[in-house]
């Protein structure tokens, strides 16, 4: 089953499940990771949603850092998914120009930023190799209210399943998920994102 196609799985089962929040990690039943490390695994830090407009339209981005204490070379190759409580599906960096990164590159001091489209590729052991980036989400419906963001490619673990429907076997990579609230697009002063879960999933 692809990647998409398993996202999209899961924010329908999300969207049927609540109304105004997203589910506790335990709502949903996601296979469990292993609780010995079964393969390489990179070290990686999110912040918090954050909002820009542009000629009207509104971005949500996620700055982030990922590091490799793995004690060998890892190819990073990442894939992001908001999943929302009203049922949509949103790909990182899906219909996003280079001009948006360089417009939020340009709100912090961090010439080491990477461009989303430009951060793919081996990462070298240790700190002085790790990657700053972001991912940034166009179309994200305006009454979302609480969003799942799903990041794979951190981990090299993977299992194979049956698909409960046609019974072939699939294979399911680990994945971080971590659940956000998000702050209205009414005038006046926002309430800010915060995180209310952090938690990794086979899917």
């Amino acid at each position: 089953m692809a990647w998409s196609m398993k996202c999209a799985v899961v924010a329908l089962a999300a969207a049927a499940a609540v109304v105004a929040v997203v589910p506790t990690p335990r709502a949903l039943a996601y296979p469990e990771p292993s609780m010995v490390t079964l393969s390489w695994e990179l070290d990686a830090k999110f912040g918090l949603p954050e909002r820009l407009i542009v000629g009207g339209k509104t971005y949500w981005y996620v700055r982030y850092t990922v590091t490799n204490n793995t004690g060998k070379a890892v190819l990073f190759t990442p894939e992001f998914q908001f999943l929302s409580d009203t049922g949509q599906v949103v790909d990182g960096n899906r219909g996003v120009k280079r001009e948006i990164f360089e417009k939020i590159k340009a709100l912090y001091a961090n010439p080491l930023m990477l461009s989303p489209f430009d951060v793919f590729g081996p990462i070298l052991q240790g700190e002085d190799n790790a990657k700053d980036s972001v991912v940034i989400f166009a179309g994200v419906e305006g009454d979302t209210r609480t969003v799942r963001l799903c990041v794979s490619g951190l981990s090299g673990e993977t299992t194979e399943v049956p698909d409960p429907v046609t019974g072939k076997i699939v294979v399911l990579h680990k994945t971080l998920v971590l659940d956000y609230d998000l702050p209205g697009e009414q005038i006046g002063i926002d309430p800010q994102p915060r995180l209310k879960y952090k938690h990794w999933v086979m899917k």
